[in-house]
């Protein structure tokens, strides 16, 4: 009893929060606005000039700004996707963006500011939305810390021997020295005037290009490959005049869906059921597989049963909890998750809460019955079976 109160308080908590989509475009427009701040603070003069340390931040933020907001962008689409791992990277570089807007000492800065300043606030009261677990792997793990390894070699190395090369004098010259020399750009203006110098120019110009190149490799291959693997499947299925849904999450088990379920089974579909056991609780992960079917007992509006159904990999999700707020709910959650298809059935009039929180289709088995016993009355029983369908989807 203690433990279901608990879950309806979190439930109505989170039905209170922004959602995962509105987060998403608060990230990327600050995305943008740091973007075009750092581009017109290189054509524009601060507020206040300052030399020593204050003017070469004001010099740094002028492009970090740029770069930091591009990043930004990535982690936008990391948490459209619910990873926990994008959600503190964006909180981090937001942070960073106030800081770089108040460096600048530029009017133009203070949008970002105060956007930047509004969007951890928002942050801070939408950390439960995204829990999702994005734990890489030990070659991706081994790609990244050689990335770190061979900047620090080149920068530790070309300031070690600055004596060695021409208008190498600071750090900043090192990592200048070391992002040209390892990406093969070789601009020429600082260069090795000695055996050593040339000797470690060597060394950089072999291990930056070929750890980039396996990096990238080991972090973005696997989701390609997936990518590619699920696309021809999908045609595959289309060239076969088969269901293309390889795989369905049914959300509830109200009405007609066990029909539903059974004829998806038949045509070799992949499907989940997830529905609640007042009993048991809604917290247990017991599974009862029957053929391609499976049976999870869990409350299809939990966030932590959603994130164990895998609805991203998911090709379409079918919602008919019996309850309208717990089908609205659920379809709110699901989007949140994914990008397949999601359909909904209800009994209830109204489908307009269903289709804003982002069902695609909505269907009202009393206004297909009616409709089919209307044309079947009028004899239009061939136009009447498919247009029963689209006239449920838009009711209410």
């Amino acid at each position: 009893m203690l433990d279901r109160t608990r879950r309806s308080l979190r439930r109505v908590t989170t039905q209170h929060q922004p959602s995962v989509r509105v987060v998403v475009w608060l990230v990327t427009t600050i995305a943008v606005v740091s973007i075009a701040t750092g581009l017109l603070a290189i054509i524009t003069q601060p507020l206040v000039d300052a030399g020593g340390t204050v003017g070469l931040l004001q010099s740094a933020a002028e492009f970090s700004g740029t770069v930091l907001g591009f990043a930004l962008l990535i982690t936008a689409w990391g948490m459209r996707r619910g990873y926990r791992i994008a959600y503190l990277a964006a909180a981090t570089l937001i942070a960073l963006a106030v800081a770089h807007g108040v460096v600048q000492f530029r009017l133009l800065s203070i949008p970002l500011i105060i956007l930047s300043i509004g969007g951890l606030v928002v942050l801070a009261f939408t950390s439960t939305r995204f829990t999702r677990s994005s734990a890489l792997t030990p070659t991706q793990l081994g790609s990244l810390v050689a990335i770190v390894g061979v900047g620090c070699y080149g920068i530790a190395g070309g300031y070690t021997l600055r004596h060695e090369f021409s208008e190498l004098h600071t750090v900043v010259d090192a990592a200048y020295f070391t992002v040209v020399t390892a990406s093969t750009v070789g601009y020429g203006d600082v260069h090795p005037t000695s055996e050593a110098g040339r000797l470690f120019a060597i060394s950089l110009a072999i291990l930056g290009p070929t750890t980039v190149a396996v990096a990238a490799g080991s972090l973005f291959g696997p989701g390609l490959q997936a990518r590619l693997t699920r696309t021809g499947r999908r045609a595959t299925a289309h060239a076969r005049a088969e269901l293309p849904r390889e795989r369905v999450v049914v959300l509830g088990t109200a009405g007609l869906v066990s029909n539903v379920v059974a004829e998806l089974a038949s045509r070799e579909s992949s499907v989940l059921v997830v529905t609640a056991d007042d009993e048991n609780g809604a917290k247990q992960t017991t599974e009862d597989r029957t053929g391609e079917t499976t049976v999870r007992i869990g409350d299809p509006t939990d966030e932590e049963v959603l994130e164990s159904a895998r609805l991203d990999e998911a090709d379409a999700v079918l919602v008919a909890t019996g309850e309208p707020a717990q089908d609205s709910y659920a379809v709110l959650l699901a989007r949140d998750r994914t990008d397949a298809r999601i359909v909904a059935i209800t009994d209830d009039a109204s489908t307009g809460a269903l289709e804003r929180a982002g069902a695609d289709v909505v269907l009202s088995p009393a206004q297909v019955l009616t409709n089919a016993a209307v044309d079947a009355t009028l004899g239009t029983e061939e136009e009447g079976y498919s247009s029963s369908a689209s006239a449920a989807s838009q009711s209410g």
